[in-house]
């Protein structure tokens, strides 16, 4: 289900899924880029810091076998990340959303009082 959010003063409408995210859960991890593209600057700048790292300690670990661990821990840190983003990007994209502005297009209808819910609005 998808819920329209409008802007009071543009009447530019934003349309934000309920549920699992799919494309924050699978690409993500490409830098970020799904992130910057939603507006969530700040979680994009965490994936793409997680990369680097992961990308530093891999060219590190060609010499050194002693850092698997630390691949291996920011590895699973990563995957968490997307399983998270996957759970709760849509909320963090309405929140935003609202934050700049955006209202329910449709405030009285139950699919905005059920999203505000599940949105934490």
């Amino acid at each position: 289900m998808q819920i329209a959010l409008r802007h009071p003063e543009t009447g530019d409408v934003k349309f934000v899924p309920m549920g699992w995210s799919w494309s924050l859960f699978l690409s993500s991890g490409l830098l970020g880029l799904p992130l910057f593209f939603r507006g969530l600057a700040l979680w994009g700048a965490a994936v793409l810091t997680l990369g680097c790292l992961e990308l530093a300690v891999t060219l590190a670990s060609a010499s050194d076998a002693d850092l698997s661990t630390v691949e291996l821990a920011l590895l699973l840190l990563s995957t968490g990340l997307c399983v998270y983003l996957g759970m709760k990007g849509n909320a963090l994209t309405a929140r935003r959303y609202i934050a700049c502005g955006y209202d329910f297009a449709h405030p009285d209808a139950a699919e905005a009082r059920i999203a505000a819910e599940d949105w934490g609005i």
